[in-house]
């Protein structure tokens, strides 16, 4: 069955962006107070993280409740298929919770040192770019990630997958020349699992009957695929892989902690 995934932007999106500005305006008037100016900045990062996270739940159609409860058993009396849900959910909180709170960091190092309320306005555009201009790509990424991981689990190891663009005047040419190259599942390589570009809307399908040279040559993609894109969580990988500029940036003590009571949150830390 294939897994098609359109790249859409709706008012939920603007929503959440709204309660990010919000928390946003609150750390803004609190800066000169350290303590204050952490609880909020914790509360930034929280939401992006669910954010995130909100939308692997969705593209895995797992619920939050029973995410918790795959999450909370420790493998204990779970079926092959909750296992693999299991891995796949620490795999991708883990990923999003840490790329929530560098992505929040790039931002408030956009901020000057000292602020002044008089220029709030300037403060609240660079937290619209990392919130919601970024934010609406990013979140896109993720769906469609969780979406191909969810319909990797289905499928047997000895499964035949192709790989399909959307076969239209928008797809990029190097997405079209791997356009029907398929592998064993087993041997399908990661980094060919979409999406493989930022706005990807590749997708796979597994029907038994696939393309004997892609197969058997195995074109090079090594230096096309984007490195962020190279790990895939369909198989236990990243979503965002170290090689997003964010995982540059050096973490502050403070939010190394926020991140721990997070995952903590879940059960993965």
């Amino acid at each position: 069955m294939a897994e098609r995934v359109e790249i859409k932007s709706g008012d939920k999106a603007h929503q959440e962006y709204l309660l990010i500005l919000d928390a946003f305006r609150r750390m803004v008037y609190n800066y000169e107070n350290s303590a204050q100016r952490l609880e909020v900045f914790d509360d930034i990062i929280s939401l992006r993280a669910s954010f995130l996270i909100g939308r692997a739940l969705t593209g895995l159609r797992i619920d939050f409740d029973r995410a918790l409860e795959i999450l909370q058993s420790k493998n204990i009396h779970l079926t092959e298929r909750e296992e693999l849900e299991r891995d796949t959910l620490v795999a991708a909180i883990d990923n999003l919770v840490d790329f929530a709170a560098v992505e929040e960091v790039a931002m408030m190092q956009e901020l000057p040192d000292t602020l002044s309320l008089a220029e709030m306005e300037t403060y609240e555009l660079v937290c619209q770019k990392y919130n919601e201009t970024y934010a609406e790509t990013e979140n896109a990424q993720v769906l469609h990630s969780a979406t191909i991981a969810a319909w990797w689990m289905g499928i047997s190891m000895d499964s035949i997958v192709t790989f399909n663009t959307q076969n239209d005047e928008r797809v990029r040419a190097w997405h079209q020349s791997f356009d029907g190259i398929s592998y064993l599942k087993s041997e399908f390589p990661p980094e060919l699992i979409p999406p493989i570009e930022w706005a990807c809307r590749c997708y796979l399908t597994s029907d038994g009957y696939g393309s004997v040279f892609g197969s058997i040559l195995k074109p090079d993609f090594k230096g096309k695929v984007n490195p962020v894109f190279s790990e895939s969580l369909a198989t236990g990988g990243r979503i965002f892989s170290k090689a997003h500029v964010y995982f540059a940036i050096s973490v502050p003590v403070e939010v190394e902690a926020i991140k721990l009571r997070i995952k903590r949150k879940f059960g993965i830390a």
